[in-house]
């Protein structure tokens, strides 16, 4: 079984970003998504130039403030403390103007490219029937290459661009992946109001009682699995997620860094024989995670 371990929310601050780059250096993640617009970004952009066999992924959750001056781009920004940042609905207003949004979206991408030297490699779930911003986010990643709509999702869908259909360029390359939503996901206890369900939370559980079976899938399938790893600081903690779970996700951080770094999930990777890829091996057929794992010498390595 193929598996994909992604870190998501990497360039939150520089201090989650310590959390994260742990579990990239020490643990199993081959993917992190990075969000261009969070106070972290340029770190992270730069710690990836260490990592080339970790895919990269644009985290277009857009909570930060913009990369262009707020003043450029009015429509797509809110007050908040004194701030400027993304308004709540951004992906849905009808207001945003599509060339703020263009110009915002190209400026992320080419804040990357300046530090990384290239684009991002995937993004997430893309709608044709979004409003401006999501427009303007397709045809950027059109212009990069960057690919998006990779991932079947066999749980439920609630309408969200990053449950959108997978599509049909990449339906063959087979990656699955519980949606935020589905009642197996890794992180399904977070969105529950249930404060035991919280404090129970054990992402590594995810992947040792195996409750979606993920270890019977065939060998061309993939499953993609995203973990929220990092350390938290006042903006984490304070100014920057705003949504209702946000607080179950901040607790929940320290500990994924812990579960994909540990000796029981590594344990498990070579007890079942499973093959950690990046995304970009995932779309492409390469072998540049395990590759790697090959010239350090790793145990992990299954070719």
């Amino acid at each position: 079984m193929k598996l994909l371990v992604r870190a998501d929310d990497v360039g939150y601050t520089d201090v989650c970003n310590i959390g994260a780059f742990e579990t990239i250096e020490n643990g199993v993640v081959t993917s992190a998504d990075v969000m261009m617009d969070t106070p972290g970004a340029e770190d992270a952009l730069r710690r990836l130039k260490a990592f080339p066999w970790i895919s990269l992924g644009w985290h277009t959750h857009m909570w930060g403030s913009p990369v262009l001056d707020p003043q450029d781009v009015p429509s797509l920004v809110m007050k908040d403390a004194g701030r400027a940042r993304f308004r709540k609905d951004l992906r849905s207003a009808q207001d945003v103007i599509f060339e703020e949004a263009l110009a915002e979206c190209h400026a992320q991408i080419e804040r990357c490219v300046k530090i990384l030297g290239r684009a991002p490699d995937v993004t997430g779930g893309v709608r044709v029937t979004e409003a401006a911003f999501g427009r303007a986010l397709k045809q950027v990643c059109d212009e990069y290459g960057i690919a998006y709509n990779t991932t079947i999702y066999p749980g439920p869908s609630d309408g969200t661009p990053w449950t959108a259909p997978v599509d049909p360029r990449w339906a063959s390359r087979k990656i699955h992946h519980l949606g935020p939503r589905h009642p197996l996901n890794a992180t399904q206890a977070l969105l529950s109001d249930s404060l035991a369900a919280q404090e129970d939370y054990d992402p590594a559980s995810f992947f040792l009682d195996d409750p979606s079976h993920m270890l019977d899938l065939d060998d061309d399938k993939v499953m993609m699995t995203a973990l929220h790893p990092g350390y938290v600081d006042y903006y984490v903690y304070r100014l920057g997620d705003y949504g209702p779970q946000a607080r179950n996700f901040i607790l929940a951080r320290p500990l994924d860094v812990e579960a994909l770094c540990s000796d029981r999930l590594k344990d498990w990777i070579r007890r079942n024989r499973v093959e950690l890829i990046n995304y970009r091996d995932a779309l492409y057929g390469t072998r540049e995670y395990q590759n790697h794992l090959r010239a350090t010498g790793s145990d992990l390595c299954m070719i």
